[in-house]
């Protein structure tokens, strides 16, 4: 078999915290305030207040700590700061041992706040909320992508995400040892069955010319991968010259014979209704990468708690 394809490499790309867009994050924070604070997404007065605290006249200092009620790969820490900055908090202080993608034992101490107890109590359920989900989507990441470390395939993200936390998503997938797959349809070309029908050139000669055309129309040298249903479009896309062909619900057997014809010139992956029972069987066939949106849909929040000094 021939050597790797050319484009590989540029598969296996990770998105860090320093990557992300600090400032797109904290408006987003910004709507969890306005849900918790505002009143406004029900139409209501914007009352800029947590009433239940405010009652209680809390006016206290002291500390709370986050802890793990189950093992987890931590995802989210990094975000602490950016949300006590978008509430306000500015006397609350946050200290963690721990980084995004650690491992953190059941019943481990995160991290600890310690400031004014009002605001902490203000800001407990936004920063849980964070903490939570993108720790249950690193967790479930890493399970998926230890069945599949044995075989030397790759595991991809999708982008079938929450609408406005997709980069918080995919950072999470990168916390547990996923690979990113595009971030929007800014970033790659990818053709899929529709956009072929749409263009009706789906199969031979007729799909070969049209993809050819892609290729040459591509100055930004923009990744190209294009989907197929079925074995015999491979070859037609391969002769185009593009980097990646997105086996789509192919059965395993299919999958291994794809690679067969294939012979590594271009990159192959996987996808289609793979589940964390059966990404094993789909790794034994050895694609270069198999890609699942599961880790964020399926994946539940990890059980974490805030408890008092």
């Amino acid at each position: 078999m021939k050597d790797n394809p050319p484009a590989l490499e540029k598969f296996r790309q990770r998105i860090s915290w320093e990557d992300l867009n600090h400032n797109l994050i904290e408006k987003q924070i910004a709507i969890c305030v306005e849900e918790d604070l505002g009143g406004n997404s029900l139409g209501e007065p914007s009352l800029a207040s947590d009433i239940t605290t405010k009652c209680c006249e809390i006016s206290t200092k002291g500390s709370a700590y986050l802890t793990a009620r189950e093992p987890m790969i931590l995802c989210g820490i990094s975000l602490i700061p950016l949300i006590l900055k978008v509430f306000d908090t500015e006397d609350i202080t946050f200290t963690s041992k721990y980084k995004d993608g650690d491992p953190v034992a059941e019943n481990a101490s995160i991290g600890a706040l310690t400031g004014p107890l009002n605001e902490i109590l203000s800001t407990e359920r936004s920063i849980l909320n964070y903490l939570q989900r993108l720790s249950g989507i690193a967790t479930s990441t890493l399970h998926f992508k230890k069945k599949i470390d044995d075989y030397g395939v790759g595991l991809l993200d999708t982008r079938k995400t929450t609408p406005g936390l997709r980069f918080l998503e995919k950072y999470a997938n990168a916390c547990g040892g996923g690979f990113n797959h595009r971030l929007g349809l800014h970033d790659r070309i990818l053709i899929k069955d529709n956009h072929l029908a749409a263009v009706q050139a789906t199969h031979g000669v007729v799909l070969e010319n049209f993809l050819e055309s892609v290729v040459e129309k591509n100055t930004s040298n923009y990744l190209i991968e294009v989907e197929i249903d079925e074995i015999e479009q491979l070859e037609p896309v391969i002769n185009a010259g593009v980097d990646a062909v997105l086996l789509d619900n192919f059965s395993p057997s299919l999958i291994e014979r794809a690679i067969m014809i294939n012979n590594n010139r271009v990159v192959i992956e996987a996808s289609g209704g793979i589940t964390e029972s059966s990404i094993t069987d789909y790794a034994k066939a050895k694609p270069h990468f198999i890609s699942t949106g599961a880790p964020v849909h399926t994946s539940r929040w990890i059980d974490i708690g805030l408890d008092w000094n």
